[in-house]
């Protein structure tokens, strides 16, 4: 059964009733409202196999924040504009050739929405013409939930490319990869049954790193001499060093 929405004042991007699918990608009657801009939401977004960033150059990113912002300026009365003016902008044909998903496959999204396909429809549009899409849905309150990004075009593969799937794959962040560096470091075994660097390790977190962290940005000259220190000596002990120098010869 569709969800029943409770907010009665709040207008929806996305009619409830079944409708044809252009109708049903155009905003609903907001004349009341002076005036609702394009919002994004990623609290449902994931990275999964096919749809990562493993092999994305740096530049593709830009290109991705440069379209959110090109659309955040947009009014929900521009949705016209969006459909017709290059955003290719659709509802996920799922019966499409080659498509490697079904929507029951995105089961990290809250039921509510995901078992709800007339109500909240996964759509996509694309960044540029040639550099994949953003799909996602309008959620109760308006906003385009992203629930994957597509940089090579993937789930909807096109005849120029022979519908072919590419491979892609999930990159973790820096924080995930030095963790499981971490870990996998602990679960070594070490010859000296009294290892104190090992027995620190497994004693991580010891909760002293929680504040008196320090962030600073070098420019490039400081940066090429600082990588030539840090060879031989620790942040810590450079930025160390340089706040006694500091303190001595004020």
């Amino acid at each position: 059964m569709p969800r029943k929405n409770d907010d009665k004042g709040k207008k929806r991007l996305v009619p409830i009733e079944p409708a044809s699918e252009h109708s049903r990608l155009l905003p609903k009657d907001n004349s009341s409202v002076s005036k609702l801009y394009w919002s994004f939401g990623f609290k449902f977004y994931k990275q999964i196999d096919k749809f990562g960033f493993s092999n994305i150059r740096m530049e593709w990113f830009s290109s991705v924040l440069e379209r959110l912002r090109q659309t955040s300026k947009m009014e929900y009365t521009g949705m016209s504009e969006v459909l017709e003016g290059g955003y290719r902008y659709h509802i996920i044909n799922w019966e499409s050739k080659k498509c490697p998903l079904t929507r029951t496959e995105f089961d990290w999204i809250d039921p509510v929405y995901l078992k709800n396909e007339i109500e909240y429809p996964f759509c996509q549009f694309h960044i540029s013409k040639a550099t994949g899409r953003i799909i996602g849905f309008w959620d109760e309150n308006n906003v385009f939930q992203i629930i994957l990004l597509d940089p090579l075009h993937n789930l909807q593969p096109s005849a120029k490319v022979q519908y072919e799937i590419r491979d892609t794959f999930p990159v973790m962040s820096e924080y995930d990869s030095l963790w499981l560096d971490l870990h996998n470091i602990m679960d070594k075994s070490c010859n000296h049954d009294d290892c104190s660097t090992l027995k620190q390790l497994r004693d991580l977190p010891t909760g002293i790193t929680n504040s008196n962290i320090i962030m600073a940005h070098l420019d490039d000259s400081y940066f090429e001499e600082y990588s030539k220190i840090s060879k031989g000596k620790t942040i810590r002990q450079i930025l160390e060093a340089g706040i006694l120098h500091y303190s001595e010869n004020p």
